[in-house]
């Protein structure tokens, strides 16, 4: 009888986990020390790479593609820093993530999905609007840092747009956000703001 209720639960527990769909799964956190590479399995679709860094020296976090491929940081500041940056589909898997730190870091990939619904932030953040805009839309973006800042509008279907802001320094500036958009991308380090 009790080995009957064991395969009865475990078939329960399986069920339940394959009833919730995969996309909707976030990848347990890589955690290391100092430089190294996080391997992020194989993502063949657009995600969120979520960090976090405890030192309070140069912090770099960049993709790494199964193919050869040298692309550009994603993140390069100062540590002590939490944030979310985007991975859009590329032809080659994205499997990792090189990371320059002098202390402890996490990274993680989740669904585009679980991105938090703001629309303030201070440090690189990817996040959901309120709604999918049906038709294009104007918004007035802040942001109060130094550093550069670099935003851009990404669709449901995890494909991203043109940036509407690319500069450095303090901005005020309205922009056009296109129809379609679901999601936003913010990289910068600095008091940022999104508003009708």
């Amino acid at each position: 009888m009790r080995a009957q209720i064991a395969v009865t639960i475990s078939i329960a527990i399986l069920m339940g986990s394959l009833l919730v769909p995969p996309s909707v799964i976030a990848a347990p956190p890589v955690e290391g020390t100092g430089n190294g590479v996080a391997d992020l399995g194989s993502n063949k679709k657009s995600v969120i790479v979520k960090f976090g860094t405890t030192g309070t020296g140069p912090f770099v976090i960049s993709p790494v593609y199964a193919k050869g491929k040298s692309p550009t940081p994603w993140v390069e500041t100062n540590g002590p820093l939490v944030g979310s940056v985007f991975s859009e589909k590329h032809t080659s898997a994205l499997v990792g993530a090189r990371v320059v730190a002098p202390d402890q870091w996490t990274v993680q990939v989740a669904p585009l999905s679980t991105a938090p619904k703001v629309s303030t932030g201070t440090t690189p953040l990817v996040f959901k609007l309120p709604k999918m805009l049906r038709g294009d839309s104007t918004r007035t973006f802040i942001f109060q840092g130094n550093g550069e800042i670099v935003v851009f509008p990404i669709s449901a279907r995890g494909m991203s747009g043109f940036p509407v802001v690319s500069t450095s320094g303090k901005v005020k500036k309205k922009i056009v956000l296109p129809r379609g958009t679901k999601y936003m991308s913010v990289t910068g380090v600095g008091s940022w703001k999104l508003r009708k």
